[in-house]
């Protein structure tokens, strides 16, 4: 039987307020295991946690796989340079055909690829994120994008030492949404703009800052940078962190979902705000459009954001349009099937067929 292993290169509770709602997270990162599982695969999910588990993992869509959690044992301070070595010798003695590393640069995925992937020639692919660069990712049998943005750095890198990875060893990977979870609330519109945003200095809100100023604001999330920020910017509701299941109706009391983030080509939250029915703003530079179709939001500048925030929620009837064609999108886009074509990918990399 063919068997592949997903590795999460961040630790399970890196930019997680309570590692055990970690646990009950039904995302991407699930799903794929438990689709190729139900497509004949010998599966399992591996990530660094506080102690050692194994667990049965038995979703709704697609087959039981197994979650495989290694305790951690190095790294220093930071957590997303956290790694186990009890992960490294399990995959050294591991007859995997296929690796695949979810996030280009976390400390996990780095211990293993210079530790056994690279020096071993083992067989693996990349799944990047908001990071689409890193040494791992000119060895990756293929590489899962998620924008047309990150495809074309890789494909043309403005650095003449890093090697240009072929569009042939590129797939496009969609998100995966629970679109019947995520799905427009009825309710009362107590915001105009509802941010959802982890609170690092990695982040930028001076532009959610400046808005707060002239409409109501709300940002939901936890993180470091929480009380400095509240201090900074007085006019902003801070909501701390809501559980994901209390996403929805977060979205569904405001007008707008405004991406905070200069860091991201693609975040999640942007596609569960769509589902929600909500229009999307997000700056220019970083999300492009096959991420945030036109009608389905804004894409904006430094220069023209206040003035074109303030156009859109003087104008209801764009915005029921706009939340229409997102909730649209994102039904047709990134359902809960969405990365079946990817692992049917992963299955021919593991067979050796592609």
């Amino acid at each position: 039987m063919t068997r592949i292993v997903f590795v999460l290169s961040y630790p399970t509770y890196h930019s997680v307020a309570d590692p055990a709602e970690w646990l009950r997270w039904d995302n991407r990162d699930r799903r794929m295991p438990a689709l190729l599982s139900a497509l004949g695969a010998d599966v399992e999910l591996w990530g660094v946690a506080r102690e050692d588990a194994i667990l049965r993992c038995d979703p709704d869509l697609g087959a039981p796989y197994t979650l495989r959690l290694f305790a951690r044992d190095g790294g220093g301070k930071k957590s997303r340079d956290h790694y186990s070595d009890a992960m490294v010798a399990a995959a050294r003695a591991d007859a995997a055909d296929l690796f695949v590393v979810i996030g280009s640069n976390g400390g996990v995925g780095y211990r293993l690829f210079d530790r056994v992937l690279k020096p071993e020639a083992r067989r693996f692919a990349v799944i990047i994120g908001g990071d689409y660069w890193s040494r791992l990712v000119p060895h990756a049998a293929m590489v899962f994008t998620e924008s047309e943005l990150q495809e074309r750095a890789l494909a043309r890198p403005r650095v003449p030492w890093r090697a240009a990875i072929p569009y042939a060893r590129m797939e496009r990977l969609p998100k995966s949404i629970d679109t019947e979870r995520f799905r427009p609330v009825m309710g009362e519109r107590r915001r105009d703009v509802i941010a959802v945003s982890r609170l690092t200095r990695w982040k930028s809100f001076s532009e959610v800052g400046a808005l707060s100023v002239e409409h109501r604001v709300a940002v939901a999330g936890g993180g470091p940078d929480a009380d400095a920020l509240a201090k900074r910017y007085p006019e902003i509701d801070w909501l701390g962190h809501v559980p994901n299941a209390a996403i929805p109706a977060l979205l569904g009391s405001a007008a707008l979902y405004f991406h905070a983030g200069r860091r991201d080509y693609f975040p999640r939250a942007i596609v569960e705000a769509m589902a929600c029915g909500r229009p999307v703003v997000a700056f220019a530079d970083r999300i492009s459009a096959d991420v945030l179709p036109a009608n389905c939001g804004l894409r904006v500048t430094n220069r023209n954001y206040r003035h074109e925030v303030a156009a859109l929620l003087a104008d209801p009837t764009r915005m029921a349009a706009m939340g229409l064609m997102a909730r649209a999108h994102a039904l047709a886009t990134h359902g809960l099937r969405s990365s079946e074509p990817a692992c049917e990918t992963l299955l021919r990399l593991a067979r050796g067929d592609a």
